[in-house]
């Protein structure tokens, strides 16, 4: 279970706030975990710094607006109730992953 579904689901439920802040608080969690783990283990790269960190933001904030709307596009289809809910997080996940994979192997973490 990651780390954004976690606070989102928590915020969501436990402190009954809007879809749009719970979502964007647990992607904002996910992403700081990330880039830490992605710089020591998946890239292991020796970027650091304020640039490579500030790379990384200007990435994350971009996919965060794409996950955002493609969350709410997605509860729009498949409604906010029992799975519509789920299904959303994990359409609105695995495509700002697959744009932040991308965007860490050739932009911020690139070798050599």
């Amino acid at each position: 279970m990651s780390l954004d579904f976690v606070v989102y689901l928590f915020m969501l439920f436990f402190l009954n706030l809007g879809t749009e802040l719970s979502k964007g608080v647990g992607f904002s969690c996910g992403a700081l975990f990330a880039y830490f783990a992605n710089r020591t283990f998946t890239f292991k790269s020796s970027a650091a710094g304020l640039f490579a960190f500030a790379l990384f933001w200007v990435l994350y904030i971009v996919t965060l607006l794409i996950n955002i709307l493609v969350n709410e596009f997605s509860l729009s289809v498949f409604g906010k109730e029992g799975i519509g809910i789920g299904l959303s997080l994990f359409i609105a996940t695995a495509v700002s992953a697959l744009i932040n994979f991308i965007g860490m192997k050739y932009l911020i973490f690139k070798s050599g």
